[in-house]
């Protein structure tokens, strides 16, 4: 039953990532109520149920009788949700701008990260789900400070902005409230548990703003990061999906050299697989070991100590190498 409920969630999935998708819906016959329930909650547990919608409706149009076994109130209550998701991605994207446009007038160069930053890979990027907005800020006059130093004048600066609540300060960001909205301000958008494979990526993020092999870069780092804490969701995938999809049609060559560098090159490949194996065109459906585990815990979202352990590279020892970086980051930074 979980198989086919994400069988069918990947289905309905595929006609939002891309403008006048061309091939029909064909699901594997009627799913009964309780089927399209299960459907529903996978779309919750993975953050796609805006762009999940995009499919219901196409699927109503082409395969009517598919539909007509979903109850009445899962149709409006899914409705409603992506009504939700488009209102709440205009507030983001409005207090988004709001924060750039004061970060500029404070001296910070500024980077909208993650959700509002993908989004724009999608043809409805309003439908995209996204809890928060995340903005990477650096002084302008302080470039190439270490870390620590951005990290106290960026808190001196929201200390001092009266509608800002602040929240958690960590290695990486510091948590805030603007209103109803909250905002993550970045000092660095992620980092790497081994040590030298960290601070190769801080040497990269430090040369300025994500451009187009940086910003795929990202999108993969920010997968591999759920995998070692909630476990990565399909949402992760199809962000990466997207974003190498627009650079290959724009000429931009795949980072290898950056994964390898960085001790990701297994991951890399393995997302590439999995990536291409749901919302590609790929004809071999042959994968690897590290994409078939990977591909195995999506549906739950598991958090799977097997996959974890397919990219030793990066972790080393996983929870030793996790502990030390964690207790190195409570000592070192903050």
């Amino acid at each position: 039953m979980l198989r086919k409920a994400f069988d069918t969630l990947v289905m309905l999935l595929r006609p939002g990532m891309e403008d006048n998708y061309p091939k029909p819906m064909q699901p594997s016959g009627l799913l009964t109520p309780d089927e399209w329930r299960d459907v529903y909650r996978m779309a919750q547990r993975h953050a796609v149920t805006g762009i999940a919608w995009d499919g219901v409706e196409r699927l109503q149009s082409e395969v009517p009788e598919q539909i007509h076994t979903m109850p009445a109130d899962l149709t409006g209550k899914w409705f409603a949700d992506s009504q939700a998701i488009q209102a709440a991605n205009r507030n983001m994207v409005k207090t988004a701008a709001q924060v750039q446009t004061s970060l500029h007038e404070a001296g910070y160069d500024s980077q909208i990260l993650k959700g509002a930053s993908l989004a724009a890979y999608y043809p409805q990027p309003t439908h995209r789900q996204a809890a928060d907005v995340d903005v990477w800020a650096l002084q302008r006059r302080a470039k190439g400070s270490p870390l620590k130093m951005h990290r106290q004048a960026l808190l001196a600066y929201l200390q001092q902005q009266p509608d800002t609540k602040i929240g958690e300060v960590v290695y990486h960001h510091i948590e805030t409230t603007i209103g109803n909205t909250e905002v993550e301000y970045h000092i660095t958008p992620t980092w790497l548990c081994n040590p030298i494979h960290n601070s190769r990526l801080q040497r990269l993020f430090a040369a300025g703003p994500l451009n187009a092999e940086m910003q795929e870069v990202y999108a993969l780092l920010h997968a591999f990061r759920h995998i070692y804490h909630d476990g990565m969701a399909l949402r992760h995938v199809m962000d990466y999906y997207l974003v190498c999809r627009a650079n290959r049609e724009a000429g931009v060559q795949a980072p290898d050299t950056i994964y390898r560098q960085l001790g990701l090159t297994r991951f890399a490949g393995a997302m590439n697989e999995v990536a291409d194996d749901l919302f590609g065109q790929a004809d071999d459906k042959r994968l690897s070991g590290a994409a078939r585990h990977l591909l195995s815990a999506l549906p739950e979202r598991k958090v799977s100590s097997r996959v974890q352990w397919d990219y030793p590279a990066e972790t080393l020892c996983v929870l030793p190498w996790r502990t030390i970086h964690y207790l190195w980051r409570r000592w070192k930074h903050y």
